[in-house]
């Protein structure tokens, strides 16, 4: 038994250093222009509610609450108050205002959300579009008129609570036309980017899987980060990538080194810049100020 997992580990190993290095730094920049469009979308909801910060600030609270969520079992959480903290502290923002802007940032992602499921389903489809955009289409029109319904849909799933006030600036978001469509816009090239990274990831491997696969794999490592229950993750949504890779007949070997590389970059690296923002940009301070309370 020792003998295989030898072979087993040397195996990956191998797989793991034939990786493409241009690649790999393909995905890292696709990853760090999500965080930045991250901050551009927060920015601007922020200014919704009648609330600034700049820029630079918004992204050092994004990078530090990276790792905040990937080492607290709270799901995103713990990650979520160090930017309310955050922004309070550097912007003088309200932490109820800061919420607001939160809870709807993880609403107008729903929609890319839905897209990009639609996209996976074209995978057990015969290929055919037209059903895919029609269905789009009217789960967008779907959205505009039962806004209230979908808002509270949206923070069930994401298991967010917002009081009565919070949820009345959210529904008043709805009417700030051309802030909802830059949003959604940045929300929908941020989960673009998130495909874009997971296709570079399996060309580092040599293996140019189909578009509408990587929008499964990508739904999938999204539903295993909502029902994880440890730090990141950390076990479940590795287990989860490689068990859904393999089923799809990606082979074990490269099923486990792309699921690797994957976790290296959104996970172990993620991590690691997180915690240097952390602790060069006073913010062991404000996560302490936010315990204390």
């Amino acid at each position: 038994m020792l003998e295989s997992i030898a072979t087993s580990a040397q195996q990956y190993f191998s797989v793991v250093v034939s990786a493409s290095l241009k690649y790999l730094i393909l995905a890292f920049l696709t990853y760090y222009v999500s965080v930045v469009l991250y901050g551009i979308r927060w920015k601007l909801v922020l200014r919704g509610v009648g609330r600034d910060a700049p820029l630079h600030e918004l992204i050092k609270a994004i990078l530090a609450s990276i790792f905040m969520n990937n080492v607290t079992p709270m799901s995103r959480s713990g990650g979520e108050l160090l930017r309310m903290a955050w922004v309070s502290k550097r912007a003088n923002i309200p932490t109820g205002v800061s919420a607001v802007s939160i809870v709807y940032e993880r609403i107008l992602e729903t929609i890319p959300i839905f897209a990009l499921f639609l996209v996976g389903m074209m995978y057990f489809s015969s290929g055919e579009p037209l059903p895919f955009i029609i269905l789009g289409i009217a789960g967008v029109i779907l959205v505009w008129i039962k806004w209230d319904a979908f808002v509270r849909l949206s923070l069930r799933l994401f298991r967010t609570p917002v009081t009565d006030e919070e949820m009345r600036k959210i529904t008043a978001l709805r009417s700030m036309h051309s802030l909802n469509m830059a949003a959604v816009l940045l929300s929908s090239t941020v989960w673009l980017l998130d495909v874009v990274r997971l296709k570079l990831i399996a060309l580092a491997f040599g293996l140019n899987l189909a578009w509408s696969f990587i929008a499964v794999i990508s739904i999938a490592n999204l539903l295993f980060g909502l029902i994880a229950f440890t730090p990141g993750g950390v076990g479940i949504i590795e287990g989860g990538l490689v068990g859904t890779l393999t089923y799809f007949g990606i082979p074990m070997a490269l099923a486990v080194s792309i699921t690797l590389l994957e976790r290296f970059v959104s996970y172990v690296a993620s991590s690691l810049v997180g915690l240097a923002v952390l602790l060069t940009s006073g913010g062991v301070e404000i996560w302490k100020a936010l315990r204390s309370q």
